[in-house]
């Protein structure tokens, strides 16, 4: 449910005028916690809209059609995809989390991280997908390499995104993140995208259900499953460590 929010929401702020789909968007947020007993026709009555204008709206936002968009409510798929609303975490939790998923960070092999950096610096074209409340920080990924000379594509929108990867080519990189991997289930379209579109694809994680997908070329799981609350401060560690050694092959 938080990224068909974020996505509708994303919609609305970058609505140029008020038309149609603005309006459809805006009902569909007022009745978010309602849409998953939704039928097409019950949705349509609620929006004053044809059936056929809902599951157009719904293809433009990036799904398939308003069953798609209702089934991404309806997570958990499992225990890994379940989402997890963060908790008020007491200091000492929020520093053993934190130094946890740092731990496993430095863990992770230095040739994986410089093989990680040696495609940047290679890469015609680089798309970045962030998700829910880690779009923030796949913008600072953005920033950390575009002062390295290196400008990334980085989409706030869902749609936008998932257009992005249409037309890669397989000197073009796609780094996608997700931290519980709830959008990489089956009822979004961005897996399937991902799926087809060209280019090397590397996956941050804390989900360990996730390292075996065979999507992508490189898979980091850079925390834990349980210590999600703090995903934003892990993500910005392991960003450091990334640009750092991505640096180091600038300078060779």
């Amino acid at each position: 449910m938080e990224q068909l929010i974020y996505t509708l929401l994303a919609y609305i702020n970058n609505s140029l005028n008020k038309d149609i789909n603005y309006y459809l968007a805006k009902s569909l947020l007022e009745q978010i916690n309602h849409i998953e007993s939704f039928s097409l026709d019950t949705v349509a009555e609620a929006c004053n809209v044809a059936p056929s204008t809902i599951n157009r709206f719904c293809k433009r936002i990036g799904f398939k059609n308003f069953s798609n968009l209702r089934n991404s409510v309806a997570v958990p798929l499992g225990t890994s995809f379940h989402e997890n609303h963060d908790s008020e975490l007491s200091t000492p939790m929020f520093f053993k989390q934190l130094n946890e998923n740092i731990e496993m960070i430095d863990h992770i092999p230095t040739s994986q991280i410089d093989q990680i950096a040696k495609q940047i610096k290679q890469s015609r074209r680089i798309v970045i997908l962030g998700f829910e409340k880690n779009q923030i920080q796949a913008m600072e990924l953005q920033k950390k390499l575009f002062l390295l000379g290196k400008l990334c594509e980085c989409d706030t929108n869902l749609f936008k995104q998932i257009d992005a990867l249409s037309d890669l080519s397989d000197e073009d990189m796609i780094i996608t993140i997700s931290i519980q991997g709830n959008i990489l289930s089956k009822h979004f379209p961005i897996i399937e995208k991902i799926k087809t579109a060209k280019g090397k694809k590397l996956l941050i994680t804390f989900s360990s259900e996730l390292i075996h997908l065979n999507i992508f070329d490189e898979i980091i799981q850079c925390g834990r499953i349980e210590n999600s609350s703090v995903s934003s401060y892990t993500l910005l560690r392991l960003f450091d460590v990334l640009t750092n050694r991505y640096q180091r092959f600038l300078e060779i």
